[in-house]
């Protein structure tokens, strides 16, 4: 079990199987009790293969890490039953909470140009009009957690695009394209629920991009200092070219 965890390759096979082995259980079985094994033993397997292959350079950042997937476990968990108002509630602000700690591990002391967050401030922009105005008019007293919650998906994103030079370029962005998979997910599930319930095969597309997203995310942090495992991810190129 150690040698799957510990190597990039079947750790990925490992991810896939129990991936699809979720799906088909959301599929064709009821949820009690077959999802909350088979989800849990997703995002777990993303834990241990954090635990066993983190180098990080302060024990915060590895506490933030462990605090973010449990928030995003206990979410999954509630939102199995997601049709019961409160156990719905709850998954979102703890999906909310673990958003908020990653952007927390995202950043760094170093300054920034302001310039170079012009391109993501324009997209941002646009993305959070875009939505607001399609789903504005079936949001009623949700107007504003709706509001607070695209927020904070788009302060992920900024974190992780201010991670560019200040880790090396694989990570990067095996990270922004975690993020920005999680913010495909996210469209769609809030689209689901303000705008079309069918909106984009939601009921595929939102498992796939959110299980997409956290395995990039994780690996990426993964590769930030873990150089044994970028040189494995990387298959055997000359690691010095990685700054």
């Amino acid at each position: 079990m150690k040698k799957i965890f510990k190597n990039i390759t079947y750790f990925t096979l490992l991810y896939c199987v129990l991936f699809i082995v979720d799906t088909v259980i959301k599929i064709n079985l009821d949820s009690f009790p077959y999802r909350y094994f088979s989800k849990t033993a997703l995002l777990l397997s993303l834990v241990g293969f954090y635990i066993f292959n983190q180098r990080e350079d302060h024990k915060n950042k590895h506490i933030l890490m462990c605090m973010a997937l449990l928030c995003f476990i206990l979410g999954d968990i509630l939102f199995i039953e997601f049709s019961v108002k409160w156990r719905f509630a709850l998954g979102v602000a703890l999906f909310a909470i673990g958003k908020i700690i990653y952007a927390i591990r995202f950043s760094n002391k170093k300054e920034f140009e302001i310039a170079k967050l012009i391109p993501f401030l324009i997209f941002s922009f646009v993305y959070m009009c875009s939505v607001m105005i399609m789903i504005y008019i079936n949001l009623g007293d949700h107007l504003l957690p709706a509001f607070a919650y695209l927020l904070i998906i788009m302060i992920v994103a900024q974190f992780a695009y201010l991670r560019k030079n200040e880790v090396n370029t694989i990570s990067f962005w095996f990270v922004l394209i975690g993020v920005l998979l999680f913010l495909f997910s996210d469209t769609i599930a809030i689209f689901k629920k303000y705008y079309n319930p069918n909106f984009l095969y939601n009921k595929y597309s939102t498992m796939f991009f959110y299980g997409a997203s956290q395995y990039f995310i994780v690996v990426g942090i993964l590769l930030e200092k873990n150089m044994k495992l970028l040189k494995n991810k990387l298959e055997g190129n000359n690691s010095s070219n990685v700054k």
